[in-house]
């Protein structure tokens, strides 16, 4: 066996089958990457000396997501619900290696898969809301079977991700493993083909499915998030995972994903998360310039804007000095630094050890 394309890869290690990934710089789910997938397990599917596959990235990161410069163009097959269904079509053990960020598309491929298996600094999570979308490729259905309605709507509305421990503790990740990610992956695979684990998937799991307590969490996580359509089609869309068959709520996760991605509050959060990285870049710059280290910051005034200036130097872990015209001045704005932080701690984004 040999390479696929040119973003895929697929060896034989013994009877374990790795796939592996390679599309720079965040292994974004493009059309030549999901093909790769897909003739990479019909190769591996009907191959009696492959006993299990192994599907992983190179580079500093898992599937970081789909491909969003591919919204709103003609879809090109496969899609990413065809690589998902042929996963779980699989009749051996499909196994994914996460390590960097397995986010949005990445993430749903994952839950896709048999088993899930991390290093320890890996994250998970579907941040689609950020971009005022909904998971498209079954997040809504499979991750609320897997850890239950409360926990997966949290996830999904805020767009968050969690830690790989946090996610192992919860039934997302199956093992943490030490050293290298890819050999740790084909031991865990060998084990559950000797062992003939049970090839149980996580949409046909049922027993968290309860509605108990749903309501209450969708109306704490969404009530400041009124008049935004994609919490509330997140809403809906794991409400339907309770209430719905699998397929059906697969069907109108569908349908409101395609509602969301042409309206115009999405396409407004998408044209922001490209502006962002577009302002990013100096026009000029020759490819390749690193910039110079900074080794300490200091901001004139300790005012709104220059007390979260000197937060951006301190949060990047820049000494930073402020300079104010008088001490009250100064302890007023130190002051309101300190508040910020602490309400920064109060919503749960930073522990108060890591201040």
């Amino acid at each position: 066996m040999g390479n696929i394309n040119t973003s895929v890869d697929l060896r034989r290690e013994g009877d374990i089958a790795v796939v592996t990934a390679d599309n720079p710089p965040v292994n974004a789910l493009k059309h030549q990457v999901r093909a790769g997938l897909a003739e990479a397990l019909h190769q591996t599917r009907d191959d009696p000396a492959i006993k299990a596959v192994v599907i992983a990235c190179a580079g500093r990161t898992f599937f970081a997501g789909a491909d969003i410069t591919e919204f709103g163009k003609p879809p090109q097959a496969p899609g990413l619900g065809e690589v998902i269904a042929a996963i779980e079509a699989m009749p051996k053990p499909v196994i994914a290696a996460l390590h960097g960020t397995a986010l949005g598309g990445g993430f749903e491929l994952a839950l896709a898969c048999h088993f899930r298996v991390a290093v320890a600094g890996a994250r998970v999570g579907l941040p689609e809301v950020k971009l005022g979308l909904l998971p498209g490729a079954g997040g809504t259905q499979r991750l609320p079977r897997l850890i239950g309605p409360e926990k997966a709507l949290k996830m999904i509305v805020t767009g968050d991700p969690i830690e790989a421990s946090e996610a192992l503790a919860d039934g997302i990740v199956d093992e943490i493993v030490d050293g290298d990610l890819t050999t740790g992956t084909i031991a865990f695979a060998r084990s559950v083909a000797a062992e003939n684990r049970p090839l149980r998937l996580v949409r046909d799991r049922e027993d968290k499915l309860s509605a108990e307590g749903f309501a209450d969490a969708a109306e704490a996580l969404t009530r400041r998030l009124r008049g935004r359509e994609a919490p509330a089609a997140c809403v809906e869309a794991v409400r339907n995972a309770i209430v719905l068959p699998f397929e059906e709520g697969l069907k109108r996760e569908g349908e409101l994903f395609r509602k969301l991605v042409t309206g115009d509050q999405s396409k407004a959060q998408r044209h922001v998360f490209f502006a962002e990285r577009e302002a990013a870049r100096v026009p000029g710059i020759p490819e390749g310039t690193k910039p110079r280290p900074i080794a300490s910051g200091a901001v004139i005034g300790a005012g709104t804007m220059g007390g979260g200036i000197a937060m951006c130097f301190a949060n990047a872990g820049i000494p930073v000095t402020i300079v104010e015209t008088g001490r009250d001045l100064l302890q007023k704005g130190l002051d309101r630094v300190a508040a910020n932080y602490r309400a920064t701690v109060a919503r749960g984004r930073w522990s108060a050890a890591s201040l």
